[in-house]
C-alpha cells in the first residue's frame, strides 16, 4: 500500500527518535541480561579447552583427608606436597586462588615456600579491597583499592602474584579485567598464568576489561577434587595424563552450594540458584585468554548506528505493502538478525545486541506503520467518499429531485428497497491506492447502475462498496417488487456467476415498505435522502446472506407481491429470523436462479419445520440428504450446525419458532 512521502519521513523520524531514546536509557541493559541469556540459549554449552584443569578444595576432599570442613584451615604442607606433584607431572602453570595473607605453621610454610620455588611456575592470588574517602559530614567523596597479597615468605617464593577482578553487575558477572587499573594496571592472576603457558596476547596494552565466553553450566570445565588429585599425582602415568602440559588452578568449589560463599551469577545459573565458583570463572578467563575466544562487542557509536539504520529499514516496508505482508516482513527480518547474531556469537565471539533490533526495534516500527496505515486508511475513504459524492451519489440526488416534483416539503410512499454490498471489499481494497479502489468500484459500478436502471429502479446512494436503490410503488406494489426481484437476480447472475472485468462477488437484501423521500439536514447543510426503516431493514436482511450462505435474501413482503419465474427468480422460505439490530422476526426468503427439485425442496421444508419443532434429531438425516446432492447449499448446511449445536448441548438463542441471527 504506497503512501504519500510525507507520512513516510514522519514514520522514520518517529521510529530513529524513539530508538534513539531506548537505546541511550536503561533498557539497553536488557542487552547484559535478557539479550546475553538468549544468545547463550541458542548458543548452548561449547568445549571447554584440554588445556585447563581446576583442583578444588571441596568438602568430599576434606573428608577424604581427614581435615576441616573450612579449607583456608588446611595444613599448607597439603599445598607443598600438591605442588610438587603437579611440577613433577609437569603441569606448565599453576595458580593458587586461595590468599595465603597471614602465616601459619612455620615448617608449614617453609615448606609451601620451597615448592614454589622448585617448581617456578606458580602463580599466588592477590586480593582486592575498597577503602572509602569519606568527608567531615560522612559523605563519601572517593573511593581507593588496596592490594593484600600472600605473606612474604610465600610472595617471593612464588614465580609471579595477581589479582582477578571481575566486576558485578544487576545481572551477574559477564566481564573480567585482564590488568585492573585501580591498583596499577596490575595483570591478573589469568593473564600471568596465560603468558606462563607461553601465550602472548597483542591486545594486552590496549584492552584491559574482558567480557567473558562462558563454556557451559558449573562443572564445564575439568574440576578435580584434591583428594583425586593427590591420588593421581601418585601414579605417574595418570598424574602425566592429567595434568602434564596444562594450567592448573587450585580454588575453593562446591557442587553443594550450600557450602559455597564464592558464587556468581551468570547467564548459566540455573533457576533454581546453581551458580558458578570464582575459580571456575577464573578458569574460563584463563581458556579465553589462552584461544582468544574472549567476547567482543562493537564500539558503541557503531551499535548505535546499527540499531538506527535497522529500525529504519524495519519501517520500509510499512511503506510498500500491506499490513499483514509487512508484519510477515517486520517478523522475517528480525528472525534473520537473531540468526545473524546467533552465528556472530557462536564462531566468531562476537557479541551483537538482540533485545533492541529483534524485539524493540520491530514493536516500535510495527506500531508506527500500523498508525501510518490506519491514518492512509481514514485518508482513502475520505477520498473514496469525496469521490463518489462527486458523482454517482449526484446522479442519486437527480433522480430523487425528479421523483419530488409537486413535494416540495418531501412526500411518503412505498416501495422496495434493494441494499448491495461486496463480498470481502476490506481484503480487496486493502493493498490498492485510494485511486485504484476509485477506479475498480467505478468499474464495478458502471455494470451495476446500468442493470438497476434497465429494470427500473433508481441507485439513490452509495456509501463505499455498498448500493441504496430503490423502486417506488407509486402505481402497483406487485409492479414494484417483481422489477426489484428481476434486478437482484440480474445483478447476481452477472456479479457471481460471470467473471467479466469489472465484476464482484455481492450480496442483496430486499425489502418493501414506507418510505420518505425528500430534505434531511440543518440550515447549514441539507441533502436529499431516502430514509425510513426499509432502508435499514433490507440492509440487515443482505448482512444475513453472509451466515446463511446465500447471495439473495428477500423479506416476504417483497415474496407476496411478486411471483416466481425464470426472470424474477424462484423463493425458498428459510423461515423466521430476529436480525441483528431488529426486535421484531422477519420471515425471510432466499431467490434461487432456478427452484429446487420437489424431492429436495420436501426435505428441506421437513428439515426446517423439524427444527423449529424442537426436533434436530428429526431434520438431521433429510439435511444430510440433501447436501449430498447440493453439497454447497448455504440454508441447509447453517441448519445443519444449528442442528449439532443442539444436541451437543450448546446454548442456540432460538425461541418462540424463530431464529437469532448472532452474527452478520
Amino acid at each position: 500500500m504506497p503512501f504519500p512521502d510525507k507520512p513516510l519521513a514522519g514514520l522514520l523520524l518517529t521510529t530513529l527518535l524513539v530508538l534513539a531514546v531506548v537505546f541511550f536509557s536503561p533498557a539497553q541493559e536488557l542487552e547484559n541480561g535478557a539479550g546475553l541469556d538468549l544468545l547463550y540459549a541458542l548458543r548452548g554449552p561449547r568445549p571447554a579447552p584440554e588445556s585447563v584443569a581446576i583442583i578444588t578444595l571441596d568438602s568430599r576432599s576434606a573428608r577424604d583427608l581427614g581435615q576441616s570442613p573450612r579449607p583456608e584451615r588446611w595444613p599448607r604442607i597439603l599445598h607443598a606436597r600438591l605442588v610438587n606433584g603437579l611440577a613433577e607431572r609437569g603441569a606448565k602453570a599453576i595458580g593458587f586462588d586461595v590468599l595465603f595473607e597471614r602465616e601459619r605453621e612455620p615448617a608449614d610454610d617453609q615448606a609451601l615456600a620451597a615448592a614454589l620455588r622448585k617448581a617456578g611456575n606458580v602463580t599466588l592470588i592477590e586480593g582486592v579491597s575498597r577503602e572509602s574517602v569519606t568527608g567531615p559530614r560522612g559523605e563519601i567523596l572517593a573511593s581507593m583499592d588496596h592490594i593484600t597479597q600472600a605473606q612474604p615468605l610465600l610472595r617471593d617464593a612464588a614465580w609471579a602474584n595477581g589479582p582477578f577482578i571481575m566486576p558485578k553487575t544487576p545481572d551477574g558477572v559477564i566481564e573480567f579485567w585482564s590488568a585492573v587499573p585501580s591498583v596499577g594496571d596490575r595483570p591478573s592472576l589469568p593473564f600471568l598464568m596465560a603468558r606462563r603457558m607461553g601465550h602472548h596476547d597483542a591486545r594486552s596494552a590496549n584492552a584491559q576489561r574482558r567480557i567473558l565466553n562462558l563454556y557451559g553450566p558449573i562443572g564445564s570445565i575439568r574440576t578435580i577434587p584434591y583428594s583425586t588429585a593427590l591420588e593421581l599425582l601418585t601414579d605417574p602415568s595418570a598424574g602425566d595424563a592429567a595434568f602434564r602440559g596444562k594450567a592448573v588452578l587450585i580454588g575453593f568449589s562446591e557442587f553443594n552450594q550450600s557450602r559455597q560463599a564464592d558464587m556468581f551469577r551468570t547467564p548459566y545459573s540455573t533457576p533454581d540458584g546453581l551458580d558458578i565458583s570464582g575459580v571456575e570463572l577464573c578458569a574460563t578467563a584463563l581458556g579465553n585468554l589462552l584461544e582468544d575466544s574472549s567476547l567482543e562487542r562493537p564500539p558503541t557509536g557503531a551499535t548505535a548506528a546499527g540499531v538506527l539504520i535497522w529500525g529504519l529499514l524495519l519501517a520500509l516496508p510499512w511503506r510498500f505493502a500491506g499490513t499483514r505482508r509487512a508484519l510477515a516482513i517486520t517478523l522475517g527480518l528480525a528472525l534473520a538478525w537473531l540468526v545473524v547474531a546467533w552465528a556472530c556469537f557462536t564462531w566468531a565471539y562476537l557479541w551483537l545486541p538482540v533485545i533492541l533490533p529483534v524485539v524493540i526495534a520491530p514493536l516500535i516500527a510495527s506500531a508506527g506503520g500500523i498508525t501510518l496505515q490506519m491514518r492512509a486508511a481514514r485518508q482513502r475513504e475520505r477520498q473514496l467518499v469525496r469521490a463518489l459524492d462527486r458523482g454517482l451519489s449526484h446522479q442519486g440526488n437527480a433522480k430523487l429531485a425528479a421523483l419530488l416534483q409537486g413535494h416540495d416539503g418531501g412526500r411518503t410512499a412505498h416501495g422496495v428497497c434493494l441494499c448491495s454490498d461486496i463480498e470481502s471489499y476490506t481484503s480487496l481494497s486493502e493493498g490498492l491506492s485510494p485511486e485504484a479502489t476509485r477506479n475498480m468500484l467505478n468499474s464495478y459500478f458502471a455494470i451495476f447502475i446500468p442493470l438497476v436502471e434497465a429494470h427500473g429502479g433508481h441507485v439513490m446512494d452509495i456509501v463505499g462498496d455498498s448500493a441504496m436503490c430503490l423502486w417506488l410503488a407509486d402505481d402497483s406494489a406487485a409492479d414494484a417488487c417483481s422489477r426489484a426481484r428481476a434486478a437482484a437476480l440480474a445483478l447476481h447472475l452477472r456479479m457471481n456467476e460471470d467473471k467479466a472485468p469489472g465484476t464482484l462477488k455481492t450480496r442483496f437484501g430486499l425489502h418493501y415498505g414506507p418510505v420518505f423521500l425528500g430534505e434531511v439536514g440543518s440550515d447549514q447543510h441539507r441533502e436529499l435522502r431516502v430514509v425510513g426503516d426499509i432502508v435499514n431493514t433490507s440492509s440487515r436482511i443482505q448482512g444475513g446472506n453472509k451466515p446463511l450462505g446465500t447471495r439473495i435474501l428477500a423479506s416476504a413482503a417483497v415474496v407476496s407481491h411478486g411471483r416466481d419465474g425464470a426472470e424474477q427468480g424462484y423463493a425458498r422460505a428459510l423461515g423466521a429470523f430476529a436480525l441483528i439490530g431488529k426486535r421484531a422476526p422477519l420471515e425471510l426468503h432466499e431467490i434461487l436462479s432456478a427452484p429446487l427439485s420437489p424431492d429436495l425442496g420436501n426435505a428441506f421444508e421437513t428439515a426446517r419445520n423439524a427444527y423449529l419443532s424442537d426436533a434436530p434429531e428429526a431434520a438431521v438425516p433429510h439435511l444430510q440428504r440433501l447436501l449430498e446432492q447440493l453439497p454447497n447449499d448455504g440454508p441447509a448446511r447453517f441448519y445443519l450446525q444449528r442442528c449439532h449445536d443442539r444436541l451437543a448441548g450448546s446454548p442456540v438463542p432460538d425461541s418462540d419458532g424463530h431464529i437469532v441471527m448472532t452474527s452478520k
